[in-house]
C-alpha cells in the first residue's frame, strides 16, 4: 500500500496481516478480516451494511466486483496521495465494526 498507509494500519490495536486467499494481503482484528488489498492501490473494505450504503451513496467507494451488496464489501481505489485520508476513514469504519462484532461474539460465547 502507498504512502505509509500500511504502517498506519498495522499500528491499530490488535491488527495483523495475513495472506489473502485470492492473492494480496488481508488485515484482521481479533481473527476477523476487515479489509484486503490487491496491489498497492486497490483496497477491498468490509463495512457494516449501514456504512456500506452511506459510503456508496456519498460516492466514497465503489461496489465490490464479486460479492453481493448485502455482504458489506466495497472497493476503494487509491489514485493519488489525496485519497489516503478517505482510505483511512473507510478503514477505520471497517476496523471499528470488526472490533465491535468480535467483542460481541466473544461476550455471547462466554455467557453460554
Amino acid at each position: 500500500m502507498i504512502n505509509g498507509l500500511k504502517e498506519w494500519l498495522l499500528q491499530l490495536p490488535d491488527v495483523v496481516e495475513a495472506p489473502h486467499s485470492f492473492g494480496g494481503t488481508e488485515y484482521q482484528v481479533n481473527g476477523r478480516q476487515f479489509m484486503h488489498n490487491h496491489g498497492p492501490r486497490y483496497l477491498d473494505i468490509h463495512l457494516s451494511r449501514e456504512d456500506q450504503q452511506r459510503v456508496l451513496r456519498e460516492g466514497k467507494a465503489e461496489r465490490h466486483r464479486f460479492t453481493p451488496a448485502r455482504a458489506g464489501w466495497v472497493t476503494f481505489h487509491v489514485r493519488s496521495d489525496g485519497d489516503v485520508e478517505t482510505a483511512k476513514e473507510l478503514i477505520t469504519l471497517a476496523y471499528n465494526d470488526a472490533r465491535k462484532t468480535t467483542a460481541f461474539r466473544k461476550q455471547r460465547l462466554s455467557s453460554q
